[in-house]
């Protein structure tokens, strides 16, 4: 990958969980996800937003490679994939302090 595309990615990543609206909500799901996988009535019980709200958060996370999904019987769990791992250790880092506090 060459320096254009490789610094537009990261410019949208950083849109996506820090400028967008949505970013927070998006940062309390890659949080939740860094204790391992979880279906999204899980994510939905542990961050305080609806099912659907989860679900939309999730397929943007996904197309940005953040987020991947495995099937599991009838259920579909959410788990970080390298890149998404990165990110949120690099958001504690940038942040020095918890990405999704209110402090």
């Amino acid at each position: 990958m060459n320096k254009p595309e490789s610094a537009s990615y990261e410019t949208a990543v950083l849109v996506l969980l820090t400028l967008s609206r949505g970013a927070n909500s998006r940062k309390k799901i890659l949080h939740e996800l860094l204790s391992g996988p979880k279906n999204c009535n899980q994510l939905s019980k542990t961050t305080g937003l609806d099912w659907w709200t989860v679900k939309k958060h999730l397929l943007n996370l996904m197309k940005e490679n953040l987020v991947k999904s495995s099937p599991f019987g009838n259920a579909k769990f959410y788990k970080l994939t390298p890149l998404g791992e990165e990110v949120i250790n690099a958001l504690y880092t940038s942040n020095e302090r918890h990405p999704v506090s209110n402090t």
